[in-house]
């Protein structure tokens, strides 16, 4: 039975996700090295609630709007079901009452499962890991949110690896209900399948949390696919088959992709994107091999829509 959730890293991820925990009733503790970066994190989770509020207010009306100028007359009451119909606004006060931020590690004694959302570094994945054993129950789960790292490595720093497991939530997890979970191979699949029947039990602001079950493998299931995609969209422009954003467009309207490869990576952040593909040439060999383009790109501080210029500028 989890209760209290804790999440180690108070960046746009790691508060992303505490707000899914909170906003599912849970109560959770945000930890990050300072309290600066915990009360950055608390307010980014604010901000998630106000736009989430914000465009439900607005809804309502453009639904009514849609009907209408389709050449339906809709009476008051039928306008009201509307509005009843779209209302979801979501308490900030009773949410934020669930959440609590720290600096300590002390903090997360009492959490049932434990979530790391930290930088996507092995080394420093692997010394949280090393630092928290001393203070959870050998009861409790601790997760990853690693997108390509080993969780194995991982799981050797921990006083109790069989309780490790993957838990990749998808960018922003407020949105996207998806997440990859598979154990250490030091790890047990009952672990895992806790997490599984916990996130079934769960939702975001859209739709029931969907977990998928894979292995320990670099990429997992969606990023080894996806890289993939993106590196031989980058080749693709290089050796000048093709502009981006015809690449960009025959990909959404061909392929039924929602955003573009270089959309998408400019999205992501072209930092996150190199790293990832840089592991993935060091593991899966010359397929994977990193772009010139990319590289310069990351070079010359271009990364993505963060930095206001990536693939496409954004400063415009």
């Amino acid at each position: 039975m989890f209760k209290n959730i804790g999440i180690i890293g108070a960046g746009a991820m790691g508060s992303a996700i505490a707000e899914v925990f909170a906003y599912n009733e849970f109560n959770v503790v945000l930890k990050d090295v300072n309290m600066d970066f915990a009360t950055r994190g608390l307010k980014h989770i604010e901000k998630i609630v106000d736009d989430y509020n914000s465009y439900y207010e607005r809804l309502p009306e453009r639904e009514v709007s849609r009907i209408e100028r389709m050449g339906l007359k809709l009476s008051l009451e039928q306008k009201e079901k509307i509005n009843n119909y779209f209302s979801h606004k979501i308490d900030k006060n009773d949410l934020e009452k669930r959440i609590k931020i720290t600096d300590k590690y002390e903090d997360l004694s009492k959490c049932d499962l434990v979530i790391e959302a930290a930088f996507e570094k092995q080394e420093i994945k692997n010394g949280i890991f090393k630092e928290i054993s001393g203070y959870l129950s050998d009861d409790a789960i601790m997760a990853t949110n690693t997108s390509s790292l080993s969780v194995t490595e991982m799981a050797s720093y921990y006083k109790n690896p069989k309780k490790v497991i993957l838990m990749h939530f998808f960018n922003p997890p407020y949105t996207l209900p998806l997440v990859e979970i598979a154990p250490s191979t030091q790890g047990s699949d009952d672990a895992a399948k806790q997490a599984y029947d916990l996130l079934k039990g769960m939702k975001n602001h859209r739709n029931n949390m969907q977990p998928v079950m894979t292995r320990d493998k670099t990429g997992f299931i969606v990023n080894r696919i996806l890289l993939q995609v993106i590196n031989e969209a980058i080749k693709v422009y290089d050796e000048n088959i093709a502009t981006k954003e015809d690449i960009d467009t025959a990909m959404k309207y061909g392929a039924g992709f929602p955003m573009g490869p270089f959309e998408l990576a400019d999205y992501v952040g072209l930092d996150i994107v190199y790293d990832v593909l840089k592991t993935f040439k060091d593991v899966y060999g010359d397929r994977f091999n990193l772009s010139e383009t990319l590289t310069n790109l990351i070079r010359a501080g271009y990364m993505g829509r963060k930095s206001g210029r990536g693939f496409y500028d954004y400063t415009k």
